[in-house]
C-alpha cells in the first residue's frame, strides 16, 4: 500500500510536469551526482557505536538525484517541480567477516528559488524538498553467507544552498554546485526487534549537477 502511495504521487506531479509543457511553461530537469555521510540517531546510533568498535568504517557514500521544475519567467527565479534522490553507501568490512551496506530514496515534491539574479538556471539558489520514500539496511556475515536486514518506509524534509553557472549563452544549461542537509524519520521492521522500529537519520552531501 505504501508503495502504492509514492508512485501515485509520482505519477501525479509527472501528469502535471507533461500538462505544463504542453501549455508552454518552460520545465527543466536537474540531473546530480554528489557525495555525502549519514548520521544516525537512536537505536541506529547505538548499533553504529558498537560497530565502530568493530572496525566497521564511516557511512559514506555517493548520491544521485533527478529532478523537473516548471519555472515560467514571470516567477522570477522560482521553480516548482517533482524527483528522486537516493543515497548509496559504501560497503564497511568489520567484525568477523561482516559486510554492512545500507541505501535510502525519497520522491517528493521540491522548490528550487534564485533570490538574487531572479533569473531560474542562473546564480545562487536555495532548494528545498520534502518527499516519502524507504531506507534499507544489510549485514552480511560473510562466512555464512547470510544476511540480516532492516527495512523502513517514511518521510525526508531536504534543504541547500547552491550556485547555478549557466553555459554559454541559453539560458536553458547551466553547471550546479550544491551543499544539501536532510532529515528523515522511517518506522519498519528489524531483525529480532520486530515490527514498527523507529529509524531516525541526518545526512550532508555535496553534489555537482546539469540543468537543462
Amino acid at each position: 500500500m505504501k508503495k502504492f502511495i509514492l508512485l501515485a504521487i509520482l505519477a501525479i506531479l509527472t501528469a502535471q510536469i507533461i500538462q505544463a509543457q504542453d501549455q508552454k511553461v518552460p520545465v527543466y530537469a536537474h540531473l546530480a551526482i554528489g557525495y555525502g555521510n549519514t548520521f544516525f540517531y537512536g537505536s541506529l546510533a547505538e548499533k553504529e557505536t558498537i560497530n565502530d568498535g568493530r572496525g566497521f568504517g564511516r557511512n559514506q557514500g555517493n548520491t544521485l538525484s533527478t529532478f523537473f521544475y516548471a519555472a515560467p519567467k514571470n516567477w522570477n527565479g522560482l521553480g516548482i517541480g517533482s524527483g528522486v534522490k537516493g543515497f548509496f553507501a559504501t560497503p564497511n568490512n568489520g567484525g568477523n567477516n561482516e559486510t554492512y551496506l545500507f541505501n535510502y530514496y525519497h520522491v517528493g515534491i521540491g522548490l528550487k528559488y534564485h533570490p538574487f539574479s531572479r533569473q531560474f538556471n542562473e546564480g545562487f539558489y536555495t532548494k528545498f524538498n520534502f518527499g516519502f520514500g524507504q531506507m534499507t539496511e544489510k549485514m552480511k556475515y560473510n562466512d555464512e553467507n547470510r544476511f540480516e536486514h532492516q527495512f523502513a518506509i517514511g518521510s525526508t524534509l531536504l534543504g541547500a544552498i547552491g550556485y547555478a553557472f549557466p553555459l554559454g549563452n541559453s539560458d536553458r544549461f547551466a553547471l550546479n554546485i550544491d551543499l544539501e542537509a536532510e532529515y528523515s524519520a522511517r518506522r519498519g521492521d528489524v531483525t529480532d526487534l520486530g515490527e514498527d522500529q523507529e529509524f531516525q537519520n541526518s545526512h550532508v552531501s555535496i553534489n555537482f549537477g546539469l540543468s537543462f
